[in-house]
Protein backbone atom coordinates (compact mmCIF):
# COMPACT_ATOMS: atom_id res chain seq x y z
CA UNK A 1 0.00 0.00 0.00
CA UNK A 2 1.20 3.14 -1.09
CA UNK A 3 1.21 6.30 1.05
CA UNK A 4 2.29 9.99 0.47
CA UNK A 5 4.57 11.54 2.33
CA UNK A 6 1.96 14.30 3.96
CA UNK A 7 -0.15 11.02 5.31
CA UNK A 8 3.11 9.16 6.68
CA UNK A 9 4.09 11.76 8.46
CA UNK A 10 0.40 12.31 9.94
CA UNK A 11 -0.45 9.03 11.24
CA UNK A 12 3.18 8.77 12.62
CA UNK A 13 2.74 11.61 14.57
CA UNK A 14 -0.62 11.09 15.96
CA UNK A 15 -0.60 7.67 16.78
CA UNK A 16 2.88 7.06 17.86
CA UNK A 17 5.16 9.03 15.85
CA UNK A 18 9.12 9.46 16.75
CA UNK A 19 9.28 12.96 15.82
CA UNK A 20 7.40 16.24 14.69
CA UNK A 21 7.45 19.96 14.92
CA UNK A 22 6.20 22.42 17.46
CA UNK A 23 6.84 26.18 17.57
CA UNK A 24 7.39 28.65 20.94
CA UNK A 25 9.49 31.13 19.15
CA UNK A 26 8.27 34.91 18.14
CA UNK A 27 9.95 37.83 16.07
CA UNK A 28 7.51 40.71 17.40
CA UNK A 29 10.08 40.77 20.73
CA UNK A 30 13.02 42.27 20.23
CA UNK A 31 11.57 43.48 16.63
CA UNK A 32 8.63 45.73 18.52
CA UNK A 33 10.08 48.67 19.30
CA UNK A 34 12.92 49.16 16.14
CA UNK A 35 11.03 51.72 13.83
CA UNK A 36 13.50 52.43 11.94
CA UNK A 37 12.85 48.92 10.57
CA UNK A 38 9.78 48.83 8.35
CA UNK A 39 8.41 45.19 9.39
CA UNK A 40 8.16 46.02 12.69
CA UNK A 41 4.71 47.40 12.11
CA UNK A 42 3.94 43.63 11.22
CA UNK A 43 3.69 43.82 15.44
CA UNK A 44 1.36 46.86 15.70
CA UNK A 45 -0.30 47.72 12.27
CA UNK A 46 -0.74 51.51 14.21
CA UNK A 47 3.50 51.88 14.24
CA UNK A 48 4.41 54.08 11.43
CA UNK A 49 7.62 53.41 9.79
CA UNK A 50 9.96 56.57 9.99
CA UNK A 51 10.65 56.40 6.13
CA UNK A 52 8.45 57.73 3.91
CA UNK A 53 8.39 55.14 1.16
CA UNK A 54 9.80 51.72 1.55
CA UNK A 55 9.83 48.29 -0.84
CA UNK A 56 11.18 45.06 0.46
CA UNK A 57 13.67 43.03 -2.11
CA UNK A 58 11.80 40.37 -3.67
CA UNK A 59 11.99 37.33 -1.87
CA UNK A 60 14.94 39.06 0.81
CA UNK A 61 12.89 42.03 2.51
CA UNK A 62 12.34 39.49 5.79
CA UNK A 63 13.42 35.91 6.40
CA UNK A 64 12.10 34.87 9.94
CA UNK A 65 13.13 31.53 11.16
CA UNK A 66 13.03 30.46 14.87
CA UNK A 67 13.36 26.70 16.31
CA UNK A 68 12.86 25.69 20.05
CA UNK A 69 12.70 22.36 21.78
CA UNK A 70 12.75 22.09 25.10
CA UNK A 71 13.27 18.52 25.61
CA UNK A 72 16.72 18.16 24.50
CA UNK A 73 20.06 19.65 22.74
CA UNK A 74 21.58 18.14 19.40
CA UNK A 75 25.09 18.08 21.08
CA UNK A 76 23.02 15.81 23.92
CA UNK A 77 21.84 13.11 21.48
CA UNK A 78 24.04 12.71 18.41
CA UNK A 79 27.52 11.56 18.63
CA UNK A 80 30.34 11.56 16.44
CA UNK A 81 31.65 8.18 15.97
CA UNK A 82 35.56 7.63 15.10
CA UNK A 83 35.39 7.30 11.38
CA UNK A 84 33.50 11.10 11.63
CA UNK A 85 30.09 10.01 10.72
CA UNK A 86 27.21 11.49 13.29
CA UNK A 87 24.83 8.73 14.70
CA UNK A 88 21.62 9.30 17.55
CA UNK A 89 22.18 7.92 20.94
CA UNK A 90 18.85 6.75 21.45
CA UNK A 91 19.37 6.52 25.39
CA UNK A 92 20.95 9.78 25.70
CA UNK A 93 17.99 10.92 24.04
CA UNK A 94 15.83 9.68 26.57
CA UNK A 95 18.03 10.75 30.15
CA UNK A 96 17.44 14.50 28.07
CA UNK A 97 13.83 14.06 28.20
CA UNK A 98 11.43 15.64 30.22
CA UNK A 99 8.01 14.33 31.62
CA UNK A 100 6.15 16.76 28.76
CA UNK A 101 8.28 17.53 26.15
CA UNK A 102 8.01 19.85 23.16
CA UNK A 103 10.03 20.42 19.37
CA UNK A 104 9.45 22.80 17.13
CA UNK A 105 10.34 25.06 13.98
CA UNK A 106 8.80 28.57 12.50
CA UNK A 107 9.49 30.13 9.33
CA UNK A 108 8.58 33.59 7.50
CA UNK A 109 9.30 34.55 4.40
CA UNK A 110 8.12 37.96 3.17
CA UNK A 111 7.83 38.08 -0.79
CA UNK A 112 6.79 41.59 -1.48
CA UNK A 113 6.30 44.27 0.48
CA UNK A 114 5.99 48.58 -0.22
CA UNK A 115 4.76 51.14 2.25
CA UNK A 116 4.31 54.75 1.72
CA UNK A 117 2.92 57.67 3.71
CA UNK A 118 0.15 59.56 2.69
CA UNK A 119 -0.69 62.27 4.72
CA UNK A 120 -1.20 61.83 8.16
CA UNK A 121 -1.85 58.13 6.46
CA UNK A 122 0.42 55.07 6.02
CA UNK A 123 -0.37 52.14 3.63
CA UNK A 124 1.56 49.10 2.78
CA UNK A 125 1.05 45.79 1.02
CA UNK A 126 2.93 42.69 1.41
CA UNK A 127 2.35 39.33 0.33
CA UNK A 128 3.82 36.55 2.88
CA UNK A 129 4.58 32.96 2.98
CA UNK A 130 4.51 31.32 6.76
CA UNK A 131 4.41 27.95 8.37
CA UNK A 132 3.83 26.74 12.05
CA UNK A 133 3.60 23.18 13.42
CA UNK A 134 3.11 21.80 17.18
CA UNK A 135 3.81 18.69 18.99
CA UNK A 136 3.65 17.84 22.31
CA UNK A 137 4.94 14.59 23.40
CA UNK A 138 5.82 13.04 27.02
CA UNK A 139 9.05 10.93 27.96
CA UNK A 140 6.80 7.39 27.89
CA UNK A 141 5.85 7.71 24.57
CA UNK A 142 9.71 8.03 23.32
CA UNK A 143 10.72 5.34 25.80
CA UNK A 144 8.17 3.24 24.45
CA UNK A 145 9.43 3.83 20.70
CA UNK A 146 12.98 3.09 21.41
CA UNK A 147 13.04 0.47 24.36
CA UNK A 148 9.84 -1.14 23.63
CA UNK A 149 6.84 -1.92 26.30
CA UNK A 150 8.80 -4.73 28.19
CA UNK A 151 9.54 -1.75 30.73
CA UNK A 152 6.11 -1.25 31.64
CA UNK A 153 5.02 -4.68 32.70
CA UNK A 154 1.85 -4.56 34.24
CA UNK A 155 1.60 -0.84 34.33
CA UNK A 156 -1.34 1.22 32.38
CA UNK A 157 0.57 3.69 30.39
CA UNK A 158 -1.73 6.92 29.15
CA UNK A 159 -0.37 8.63 26.20
CA UNK A 160 -3.40 11.11 26.25
CA UNK A 161 -2.64 14.53 24.81
CA UNK A 162 0.17 13.90 22.23
CA UNK A 163 -1.48 16.72 19.49
CA UNK A 164 0.13 17.84 16.36
CA UNK A 165 -1.37 20.40 14.65
CA UNK A 166 0.51 23.12 11.94
CA UNK A 167 -0.52 24.73 8.88
CA UNK A 168 1.35 26.55 6.16
CA UNK A 169 -0.48 28.78 4.27
CA UNK A 170 0.18 32.44 1.79
CA UNK A 171 -0.77 35.44 3.06
CA UNK A 172 -1.46 39.20 1.03
CA UNK A 173 -2.21 41.62 3.47
CA UNK A 174 -3.30 45.78 2.92
CA UNK A 175 -2.48 47.62 5.95
CA UNK A 176 -3.89 51.36 6.87
CA UNK A 177 -2.60 53.62 10.05
CA UNK A 178 -3.66 56.78 10.35
CA UNK A 179 -2.43 59.39 13.12
CA UNK A 180 -6.05 60.62 14.64
CA UNK A 181 -4.39 63.51 16.60
CA UNK A 182 -0.88 64.53 18.50
CA UNK A 183 -1.25 61.51 20.67
CA UNK A 184 -3.56 59.04 19.16
CA UNK A 185 -2.72 56.85 16.29
CA UNK A 186 -5.04 53.46 14.84
CA UNK A 187 -4.01 51.04 12.15
CA UNK A 188 -5.91 47.72 10.97
CA UNK A 189 -4.92 45.20 8.08
CA UNK A 190 -6.74 42.70 6.57
CA UNK A 191 -5.51 39.40 4.83
CA UNK A 192 -6.34 37.21 2.29
CA UNK A 193 -5.17 33.74 3.13
CA UNK A 194 -4.40 30.67 0.78
CA UNK A 195 -3.62 27.41 2.60
CA UNK A 196 -0.78 24.80 1.55
CA UNK A 197 -0.88 22.47 3.76
CA UNK A 198 -2.36 21.42 7.32
CA UNK A 199 -2.32 18.47 10.63
CA UNK A 200 -4.72 19.35 12.79
CA UNK A 201 -5.64 16.74 16.23
CA UNK A 202 -9.06 17.07 17.53
CA UNK A 203 -8.95 14.17 19.78
CA UNK A 204 -5.87 12.58 20.98
CA UNK A 205 -6.74 10.01 23.56
CA UNK A 206 -4.20 6.71 23.81
CA UNK A 207 -3.59 4.68 26.71
CA UNK A 208 -1.79 1.09 26.96
CA UNK A 209 -1.36 -1.77 28.98
CA UNK A 210 1.46 -4.58 29.19
CA UNK A 211 0.30 -7.95 29.36
CA UNK A 212 2.61 -9.66 32.14
CA UNK A 213 2.68 -12.92 30.33
CA UNK A 214 2.45 -12.38 26.17
CA UNK A 215 4.39 -9.23 26.88
CA UNK A 216 1.54 -7.58 24.09
CA UNK A 217 0.65 -4.36 24.23
CA UNK A 218 -3.44 -3.65 24.82
CA UNK A 219 -4.24 -0.38 23.81
CA UNK A 220 -7.31 1.93 23.71
CA UNK A 221 -7.89 4.74 21.64
CA UNK A 222 -10.39 7.80 20.40
CA UNK A 223 -8.46 9.69 17.45
CA UNK A 224 -9.77 12.39 15.11
CA UNK A 225 -6.82 14.20 12.93
CA UNK A 226 -7.62 16.60 9.76
CA UNK A 227 -5.05 17.55 7.25
CA UNK A 228 -4.99 18.79 3.58
CA UNK A 229 -2.27 18.13 1.40
CA UNK A 230 -0.79 20.21 -1.94
CA UNK A 231 0.28 16.91 -3.58
CA UNK A 232 -1.52 15.01 -6.23
CA UNK A 233 -1.26 11.47 -6.50
CA UNK A 234 2.22 11.37 -7.49
CA UNK A 235 3.26 12.78 -4.71
CA UNK A 236 3.29 16.06 -6.93
CA UNK A 237 2.31 19.62 -5.56
CA UNK A 238 -0.91 20.83 -7.05
CA UNK A 239 -0.92 24.85 -7.86
CA UNK A 240 -4.74 24.53 -8.04
CA UNK A 241 -5.09 22.71 -4.74
CA UNK A 242 -3.60 25.43 -3.18
CA UNK A 243 -5.41 28.28 -3.95
CA UNK A 244 -8.70 26.16 -3.07
CA UNK A 245 -8.25 26.68 0.45
CA UNK A 246 -9.16 30.10 1.21
CA UNK A 247 -9.07 31.86 4.47
CA UNK A 248 -9.42 35.64 5.93
CA UNK A 249 -7.93 37.12 9.06
CA UNK A 250 -7.13 40.81 10.39
CA UNK A 251 -4.75 42.57 12.58
CA UNK A 252 -5.93 45.66 14.63
CA UNK A 253 -3.63 48.02 16.88
CA UNK A 254 -3.24 51.91 18.55
CA UNK A 255 -0.46 53.43 20.51
CA UNK A 256 -1.32 56.38 22.61
CA UNK A 257 1.30 59.18 24.27
CA UNK A 258 0.63 59.92 27.68
CA UNK A 259 2.90 62.34 27.81
CA UNK A 260 5.58 63.96 25.93
CA UNK A 261 8.22 60.92 26.96
CA UNK A 262 6.08 58.15 27.73
CA UNK A 263 3.73 56.37 25.35
CA UNK A 264 1.14 53.03 25.16
CA UNK A 265 0.44 50.38 23.05
CA UNK A 266 -1.48 47.59 22.42
CA UNK A 267 -2.18 45.15 19.27
CA UNK A 268 -4.38 41.60 18.43
CA UNK A 269 -2.96 39.91 15.26
CA UNK A 270 -3.98 36.84 13.27
CA UNK A 271 -7.55 36.79 14.06
CA UNK A 272 -8.60 34.60 11.58
CA UNK A 273 -8.98 31.01 9.80
CA UNK A 274 -8.63 28.67 6.71
CA UNK A 275 -11.37 26.65 5.45
CA UNK A 276 -9.61 23.44 4.12
CA UNK A 277 -11.67 21.89 1.04
CA UNK A 278 -9.36 20.59 -1.58
CA UNK A 279 -6.99 17.39 -0.50
CA UNK A 280 -8.90 17.36 3.33
CA UNK A 281 -8.70 14.42 4.96
CA UNK A 282 -9.91 13.51 8.03
CA UNK A 283 -8.82 10.47 10.31
CA UNK A 284 -11.31 8.83 12.89
CA UNK A 285 -11.57 6.37 15.12
CA UNK A 286 -14.78 3.85 14.18
CA UNK A 287 -15.24 2.31 17.69
CA UNK A 288 -13.75 5.06 19.93
CA UNK A 289 -12.41 4.23 23.49
CA UNK A 290 -12.44 0.01 21.97
CA UNK A 291 -8.95 -1.78 22.60
CA UNK A 292 -6.76 -4.02 20.49
CA UNK A 293 -3.08 -5.92 20.87
CA UNK A 294 -0.28 -4.44 19.42
CA UNK A 295 2.80 -6.76 19.35
CA UNK A 296 4.74 -3.33 18.37
CA UNK A 297 7.80 -2.90 15.51
CA UNK A 298 10.96 -2.33 14.94
CA UNK A 299 12.00 0.94 15.73
CA UNK A 300 15.90 0.68 14.88
CA UNK A 301 14.53 -0.30 11.34
CA UNK A 302 13.45 3.40 11.11
CA UNK A 303 16.85 4.26 11.26
CA UNK A 304 18.11 1.65 8.13
CA UNK A 305 18.10 3.13 3.80
CA UNK A 306 15.20 4.23 2.70
CA UNK A 307 13.42 1.12 1.09
CA UNK A 308 13.38 -0.45 4.51
CA UNK A 309 12.11 2.91 6.01
CA UNK A 310 9.47 2.66 3.71
CA UNK A 311 8.47 -0.62 4.03
CA UNK A 312 8.87 -0.26 8.20
CA UNK A 313 6.33 2.45 7.74
CA UNK A 314 3.63 1.05 5.61
CA UNK A 315 3.64 -1.97 7.82
CA UNK A 316 3.27 0.44 10.69
CA UNK A 317 0.21 2.50 8.94
CA UNK A 318 -1.31 -0.81 7.96
CA UNK A 319 -1.22 -1.82 11.61
CA UNK A 320 -2.61 1.13 12.42
CA UNK A 321 -5.28 1.04 9.86
CA UNK A 322 -6.55 -2.50 10.39
CA UNK A 323 -6.15 -2.50 14.72
CA UNK A 324 -7.21 0.60 15.35
CA UNK A 325 -10.09 0.66 12.65
CA UNK A 326 -9.19 4.12 11.32
CA UNK A 327 -12.02 5.62 8.68
CA UNK A 328 -10.69 8.12 5.99
CA UNK A 329 -12.86 10.62 5.54
CA UNK A 330 -13.02 13.73 3.10
CA UNK A 331 -14.68 16.25 4.59
CA UNK A 332 -13.65 19.81 4.77
CA UNK A 333 -12.61 21.30 8.05
CA UNK A 334 -11.27 25.09 9.54
CA UNK A 335 -8.19 26.00 11.21
CA UNK A 336 -7.25 29.27 13.48
CA UNK A 337 -4.11 31.04 13.11
CA UNK A 338 -2.15 31.24 16.01
CA UNK A 339 -3.71 34.59 17.91
CA UNK A 340 -1.37 37.50 19.32
CA UNK A 341 -2.66 39.32 22.24
CA UNK A 342 0.54 42.16 22.66
CA UNK A 343 0.45 45.44 24.93
CA UNK A 344 3.68 47.56 25.59
CA UNK A 345 4.79 50.85 26.69
CA UNK A 346 8.16 52.94 25.99
CA UNK A 347 9.52 55.94 27.32
CA UNK A 348 11.63 58.08 25.16
CA UNK A 349 15.02 59.06 27.56
CA UNK A 350 16.35 61.63 24.59
CA UNK A 351 15.79 62.60 21.00
CA UNK A 352 17.27 59.06 19.68
CA UNK A 353 16.95 56.51 22.75
CA UNK A 354 13.72 55.01 23.69
CA UNK A 355 13.53 52.03 26.34
CA UNK A 356 10.43 49.54 25.77
CA UNK A 357 8.43 46.94 27.54
CA UNK A 358 6.42 44.54 25.64
CA UNK A 359 4.56 41.42 27.26
CA UNK A 360 3.18 39.15 24.54
CA UNK A 361 0.34 36.04 24.49
CA UNK A 362 0.14 33.28 21.94
CA UNK A 363 -2.49 31.22 21.66
CA UNK A 364 -2.71 28.88 19.61
CA UNK A 365 -4.67 24.47 18.91
CA UNK A 366 -5.11 25.33 22.36
CA UNK A 367 -1.84 26.35 23.68
CA UNK A 368 -0.51 29.24 25.46
CA UNK A 369 2.44 30.78 25.02
CA UNK A 370 3.80 34.26 27.55
CA UNK A 371 6.33 36.30 27.35
CA UNK A 372 8.17 39.66 28.80
CA UNK A 373 10.62 41.21 27.30
CA UNK A 374 12.77 44.57 28.05
CA UNK A 375 14.31 46.60 24.88
CA UNK A 376 16.63 50.06 24.84
CA UNK A 377 16.47 50.82 20.94
CA UNK A 378 19.12 54.00 19.80
CA UNK A 379 19.74 55.65 16.62
CA UNK A 380 23.35 56.42 15.99
CA UNK A 381 22.38 59.10 13.72
CA UNK A 382 21.14 59.01 10.07
CA UNK A 383 23.01 55.87 9.07
CA UNK A 384 23.29 53.21 11.79
CA UNK A 385 20.28 51.88 15.00
CA UNK A 386 20.58 49.18 17.31
CA UNK A 387 18.60 47.38 20.26
CA UNK A 388 19.43 45.55 23.15
CA UNK A 389 16.88 43.87 24.50
CA UNK A 390 15.98 41.04 27.71
CA UNK A 391 13.14 38.25 27.26
CA UNK A 392 11.79 35.89 29.68
CA UNK A 393 9.57 33.11 27.67
CA UNK A 394 9.59 29.21 27.42
CA UNK A 395 10.23 29.12 31.13
CA UNK A 396 13.79 30.24 30.23
CA UNK A 397 14.90 33.68 31.94
CA UNK A 398 18.32 34.23 29.72
CA UNK A 399 17.17 35.29 26.85
CA UNK A 400 19.69 38.63 25.73
CA UNK A 401 18.36 39.69 22.05
CA UNK A 402 20.27 42.42 19.76
CA UNK A 403 19.78 44.10 16.23
CA UNK A 404 20.83 46.15 13.73
CA UNK A 405 19.55 48.40 11.16
CA UNK A 406 22.31 49.63 8.42
CA UNK A 407 21.04 52.53 6.08
CA UNK A 408 23.25 52.80 3.15
CA UNK A 409 21.91 55.40 0.56
CA UNK A 410 18.85 53.83 -0.35
CA UNK A 411 19.50 50.17 0.66
CA UNK A 412 18.43 49.08 4.44
CA UNK A 413 20.41 46.09 5.79
CA UNK A 414 18.71 44.94 9.24
CA UNK A 415 18.65 41.67 11.75
CA UNK A 416 17.63 40.77 14.91
CA UNK A 417 17.99 37.73 16.97
CA UNK A 418 16.10 37.23 20.09
CA UNK A 419 19.10 34.79 21.73
CA UNK A 420 22.19 35.95 20.71
CA UNK A 421 24.21 33.05 23.06
CA UNK A 422 21.96 30.82 21.41
CA UNK A 423 22.47 31.77 17.72
CA UNK A 424 26.33 31.66 18.10
CA UNK A 425 26.19 28.01 19.75
CA UNK A 426 22.96 26.00 17.51
CA UNK A 427 23.79 22.33 18.80
CA UNK A 428 24.09 23.65 22.58
CA UNK A 429 20.66 25.83 22.47
CA UNK A 430 16.94 24.65 22.56
CA UNK A 431 15.48 27.98 21.82
CA UNK A 432 17.38 30.28 18.68
CA UNK A 433 15.66 32.63 16.26
CA UNK A 434 16.64 35.02 13.84
CA UNK A 435 15.16 37.46 11.48
CA UNK A 436 16.78 39.71 8.97
CA UNK A 437 16.49 41.53 5.54
CA UNK A 438 17.04 44.13 2.89
CA UNK A 439 14.73 47.33 2.12
CA UNK A 440 15.11 50.01 -0.29
CA UNK A 441 13.87 53.47 1.77
CA UNK A 442 13.37 56.48 0.96
CA UNK A 443 12.46 59.70 2.65
CA UNK A 444 14.11 59.24 6.33
CA UNK A 445 13.17 62.47 8.57
CA UNK A 446 15.49 64.53 10.46
CA UNK A 447 15.53 64.70 13.76
CA UNK A 448 16.11 68.51 14.80
CA UNK A 449 17.21 69.23 18.23
CA UNK A 450 16.00 71.65 20.59
CA UNK A 451 17.74 74.61 19.74
CA UNK A 452 20.30 76.37 21.97
CA UNK A 453 19.48 79.95 22.82
CA UNK A 454 22.17 82.34 20.54
CA UNK A 455 25.35 83.30 22.60
CA UNK A 456 25.84 87.10 21.81
CA UNK A 457 29.62 88.85 21.14
CA UNK A 458 29.85 91.32 24.15
CA UNK A 459 30.96 94.16 22.27
CA UNK A 460 31.16 97.56 24.34
CA UNK A 461 29.00 100.21 22.74
CA UNK A 462 30.70 103.00 20.64
CA UNK A 463 30.45 106.90 22.55
CA UNK A 464 27.76 108.88 21.02
CA UNK A 465 28.64 112.18 19.19
CA UNK A 466 27.91 114.88 21.69
CA UNK A 467 28.49 112.56 24.50
CA UNK A 468 29.97 114.60 27.66
CA UNK A 469 31.19 111.23 28.86
CA UNK A 470 33.01 110.31 25.67
CA UNK A 471 34.74 113.41 25.70
CA UNK A 472 35.90 112.29 29.38
CA UNK A 473 37.15 109.03 28.47
CA UNK A 474 38.79 110.22 25.08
Amino acid sequence: MKYSYFKIVAVLIFAMALVSPNLKAQNERSLYYMRQIPQASYANPAFVPEFKFYLGVPGASSIYAAYNNNGFKYADVVTRRADDSLVLDQHKLLNALGAKNDLGIRINEELFALGFKAGKSYICLSLNTKAIFNFHYTKDFMSLLINGNEQFLGKSVDLSGTTANGIAYGEAALGFARQINSKLSVGARLKYLYGIAAIETQNSKLSFATDQKTFALNVTSDIQVNMAQPTDDKNKVDMNTIFSNPGMAFDLGFTYALTNKISINASILDIGSITWKKKATNYISVKPNSSFTFNGVAINDLFNNKQTSDSTFNHLLDTINNKLSIKEEHKTFKTRLAQKFIVGASYKLDTNTLAGVVIRNEFFAGSYNPSLTLSINHEFGRIFSAMLSYSYTDRNFLNIGTGFALNLGPLQIYGVVDNVIAAMQITRSQTVNAQMGLNFVIGYPRKHKKPKEPVLPRIPPSPLKGDPKSSLTS
